[in-house]
């Protein structure tokens, strides 16, 4: 809806979804595919960094999520390398030696 675009609306919500993800599970990397450039952003900023497919997940659990996307057939077709969503990672470990 128009009327909640441009008021950091998405960033409050995956923030605080971000620090609650931290809370509970401090040692856990957290992880997403998008396609948005505004999510992009939003993931960098919390320290998300892009990274290949074969470095998020092999629970296909995950995986039958991404079904119902309309490039799902370029993820199947590639075995899972290639899609034009950008998965993205933040590392607890990686953050610890900065």
């Amino acid at each position: 809806m128009d009327k909640f675009r441009g008021h950091g609306l998405a960033k409050r919500i995956k923030r605080k979804a971000f620090e609650l993800s931290r809370q509970r599970y401090p040692n856990a990397k957290i992880f997403g595919l998008t396609t948005g450039l505004a999510v992009m952003k939003i993931n960098s900023e919390l320290g998300y960094k892009p990274v290949t497919f074969s470095e998020l997940t092999d629970d296909e659990a995950f995986w039958k999520g991404c079904q119902s996307c309309v490039n799902y057939d370029i993820l199947q077709r590639t075995n899972r390398k290639h899609c034009l969503c950008t998965g993205m990672l933040f590392d607890p470990e990686k953050e610890k030696e900065k």
